[in-house]
């Protein structure tokens, strides 16, 4: 059963019922001002390497030639429930030094621990979450979960987590946002974090420190007719160690690739009558040339984001939505906008991703590199590993005084 907005926080509601979804128009996510909320000018500046970067976003689409954006509708998606007053609250504890996937990350971050290292769980749920009874995580490695706690004013965003025999859960990452709040984090919310490292070490659960809840497609919205915030995508050729705003950091592997942050549009010029488009991927098509889709993740190929919304199999998004709904747009209608603030050198390192390192160590090969050309020189970076390319003008995101 789908909840409404209204229904999933009124007193009456049950909070043991499932909350697949908010399920019925409902509000923005983030502040009006927020860099998701925000269209994008009409101006908008085509970056120099646009063309490039298309053709490679498209070469990762190797194996479904010609096609378009993926939609990740059934698997590798984001679970949201709606907590209420009566939800429980769930402490969350560390497992990042326990996960098998995650052994990599610990390598690098071993020299920087220490006892009051916050170990992927950020100062904002250090008195737990609202988790429902029958709350879980999307089933595939990355185990995602959001929880939205409107009568709190947060968001909740947990990566690689269980419940555990006890009740509470343990995650790799755990962090709060506020639900009016400018959408994205500080360079401060992760003090301490250095060159190599995995930003996940210090709670957030994208990759690239932006909210996982960011950018989803929601059925609610779907249904309305109208996405009004950019999306968010993941693709395999994210650039080694460079970021842009929104991002603060990047799991990225590719020297040349797309730096994480940045922005993807269709042209907005297109007349979309021109492909056969369901109504939902034309909804979503058009919030490609209004918002545009900011890059966020790793993924096996290039890929847009649902809110999950299966149980034991079944999804309201059958017959309404299907991973190929945009295969029909090409890549070459697409653009890579310039972005307003510099470029920042700094991020986690393949040589530490279980999963990446094949594929930065394949380009090596091909390419007659070694990775001493790609290591990054640690000691040589400031104190917070960052860089300088953060926005001066910036709202700050929930730091643990903030929320």
């Amino acid at each position: 059963m789908n909840l409404s907005v209204i229904e999933a926080i009124s007193p009456s509601a049950d909070p043991a019922q499932r909350a697949l979804s908010l399920g019925a128009r409902g509000p923005r996510w983030f502040s009006p001002d927020s860099f998701w909320n925000q269209p994008l000018r009409a101006d908008a500046a085509i970056h120099a390497e646009s063309r490039r970067w298309t053709a490679l976003l498209a070469e990762a689409h190797a194996s479904r030639q010609g096609a378009g954006l993926h939609i990740n509708v059934f698997n590798w998606t984001l679970p949201v429930y709606v907590a209420t007053p009566a939800t429980p609250r769930r402490l969350v504890r560390p497992k990042l030094l326990q996960c098998p996937y995650s052994q990599g990350h610990v390598v690098a971050s071993l020299p920087y621990l220490h006892p009051d290292h916050v170990m992927g769980i950020h100062p904002t749920v250090r008195d737990g979450i609202p988790i429902p009874d029958d709350a879980a995580p999307d089933a595939e490695a990355d185990a995602h979960l959001v929880v939205v706690a409107p009568h709190e004013n947060r968001i909740y965003d947990l990566w690689q987590c269980r419940r555990d025999a006890d009740g509470n859960w343990s995650s790799n990452a755990a962090i709060a946002y506020p639900l009016d709040g400018p959408g994205v984090l500080h360079p401060a919310d992760i003090a301490g974090i250095r060159d190599g490292e995995s930003v996940h070490f210090y709670g957030p659960c994208r990759a690239c420190g932006v909210p996982a809840s960011a950018g989803l497609i929601r059925l609610d919205e779907i249904r309305a007719g109208r996405i009004d915030h950019k999306l968010a995508f993941a693709c395999q050729v994210a650039a080694l160690r460079e970021h842009v705003f929104p991002a603060i950091w990047t799991d990225g592997w590719l020297p040349g690739g797309l730096p994480e942050g940045i922005v993807l549009q269709l042209d907005p010029a297109l007349d979309l009558s021109r492909f056969k488009l369901a109504p939902a991927a034309r909804v979503i098509a058009r919030a490609l040339q209004e918002y545009g889709a900011a890059l966020v993740d790793n993924a096996g190929g290039v890929t847009l984001y649902t809110e999950w919304l299966g149980h034991e199999g079944a999804s309201a998004w059958d017959g309404l939505l299907a991973e190929d709904s945009l295969f029909g747009i090409p890549f070459a209608h697409f653009r890579v906008l310039k972005p307003e603030h510099p470029v920042v050198v700094a991020g986690s390192h393949p040589i530490y991703h279980h999963g990446m390192s094949g594929q930065f160590y394949g380009y090596l090969r091909d390419t007659g590199h070694v990775a001493e050309d790609f290591l990054p020189t640690f000691a040589a970076r400031n104190a917070s590993g960052l860089g300088t390319g953060w926005p001066v003008s910036a709202t700050p995101g929930p730091t643990a005084n903030s929320l």
